[in-house]
């Protein structure tokens, strides 16, 4: 959907962007971005930016606590990050920059000792090689796992696309294409399975009704509540 820029005083400029699936009016904010105010289509720009100048203060309390959460460095020298086929470790190297070395299924990210890792920019620049990675390995094999899966319980879908989403594991469209977030990579096999299976029932069932439960529970040996509790140990994104 479209969207428009304006500016407000003391925050600055801020995006209203109207969504075809929001039904109320919400904010969005990420770090080095500008703060977007989630309007129905059906809403005009204004309603956005009278919303937006209501919640002033609270977008700038919360764009103040955005930043000082993103001042605290998360990847670290000896971080090691495991995913279902492989294992991934942060370590020191003599020369300049940041690169990778693989070997087997193990890939060392590789900083240089002059680097200071804490800083933003090396933050953001490993997070960017660890999403590759999990990009590379997630269509390695979640793209024929959902093949095998769908060959084994009867499910017809049209393609597979793998997208870096930041709050759901997978999507179903209305024409049958699977979307799966890369960060399944991360999950154990069966959990990566169970929402494979998830989206594949989607195919026949678009909503989640008791037709679909009962699908999911049939071809899951009634696991549906068990795996969903388990799931939320996990989170889509680092």
């Amino acid at each position: 959907m479209s969207s428009k820029i304006y500016n407000i005083t003391e925050i600055g400029n801020i995006e209203i962007h109207k969504h075809h699936n929001s039904s109320k009016l919400s904010i969005k904010l990420r770090h080095n971005k500008l703060p977007k105010i989630i309007v129905p289509k059906t809403a005009t720009y204004k309603t956005g930016l009278l919303f937006a100048i209501e919640k002033r203060q609270w977008i700038i309390e919360n764009i103040k606590k955005l930043k000082e959460r993103q001042e605290i460095y998360f990847y670290y020298i000896g971080f090691t990050l495991k995913t279902q086929t492989l294992t991934i470790n942060i370590k020191t190297h003599s020369n300049k920059g940041i690169k990778t070395l693989k070997k087997d299924n193990n890939i060392d990210i590789l900083i240089s000792k002059d680097e200071n890792i804490k800083s933003l920019k090396n933050q953001d620049v490993i997070k960017k090689i660890l999403i590759e990675i999990f990009r590379f390995e997630a269509k390695k094999i979640l793209i024929p796992r959902v093949d095998k899966l769908a060959n084994q319980y009867n499910f017809k879908y049209k393609k597979v696309f793998i997208k870096n989403l930041t709050s759901i594991w997978g999507s179903c469209s209305g024409v049958n294409n699977i979307n799966l977030n890369l960060h399944l990579v991360r999950l154990p096999e069966y959990l990566s399975d169970f929402i494979i299976l998830h989206e594949l029932c989607h195919t026949i069932y678009k909503n989640h009704g008791n037709k679909f439960h009962l699908l999911l529970n049939e071809i899951t040996n009634n696991k549906e509540n068990i795996l969903n509790k388990e799931l939320k140990k996990y989170t889509t994104q680092l």
